[in-house]
């Protein structure tokens, strides 16, 4: 599994345009990159709540396409994946990345974009 890199922001953004949600999400990134709120504590919990709210707005197979990316597997990989396995890749990006940075500057460009 790679590291979040700066493509990762941008994949996001067009996740979030696609599926019409950046007042759904506005929120969950908010939350996210304060200072109050422990990123750590995001975890996979925090995770699966974002991608909860995408796949309302059927946008199922744009997070494949997202998570292929620090997953370094294919789209189909991801979709067809274990949900053992998902949940643990899903651990291992909260646990090595900086998500606090990650979702401040998505936040940013939430708000700049609107």
């Amino acid at each position: 599994m790679r590291k979040l890199k700066t493509s990762d922001i941008f994949a996001v953004m067009r996740l979030i345009k696609k599926a019409n949600l950046k007042e759904e999400i506005r929120p969950v990134v908010a939350l996210a990159a304060s200072d109050e709120f422990n990123v750590t504590d995001l975890g996979i919990e925090g995770i699966l709540t974002v991608v909860e709210i995408f796949t309302e707005k059927k946008s199922e197979k744009a997070i494949y396409e997202f998570l292929s990316g620090p997953f370094e597997t294919s789209v189909d990989d991801v979709e067809n994946m274990g949900l053992n396995e998902l949940a643990e890749n899903l651990k291992v990006l909260a646990e090595d990345n900086d998500l606090k940075t990650f979702f401040t500057i998505l936040q940013g460009m939430i708000i700049t974009k609107s």
